[in-house]
């Protein structure tokens, strides 16, 4: 399994964004959450990464695929 960096969708950012406060207000950005971190499968990229034992932590594909549709309004 890849060494991917921690995060948590509770926590404020520098523009000081809750993103948990963020999805309740969208009900789209709600839906669009939920199917990217129940639905779609992104195991296919997990082989690429050999950190699982050392190395620098990779950013989740999953937090990465959430801020790139969050901003294509």
């Amino acid at each position: 399994m890849p060494n991917f960096k921690p995060y948590n969708y509770d926590q404020s950012t520098m523009g000081v964004i809750n993103f948990e406060e963020q999805l309740t207000l969208d009900p789209f950005a709600l839906t669009l959450h939920h199917l990217i971190d129940n639905s779609i499968d992104l195991w296919a990229f997990h082989k690429k990464f050999k950190n699982d034992t050392g190395g620098r932590a990779a950013l989740d594909q999953h937090r990465q695929l959430h801020q790139c549709l969050s901003r294509c309004d």
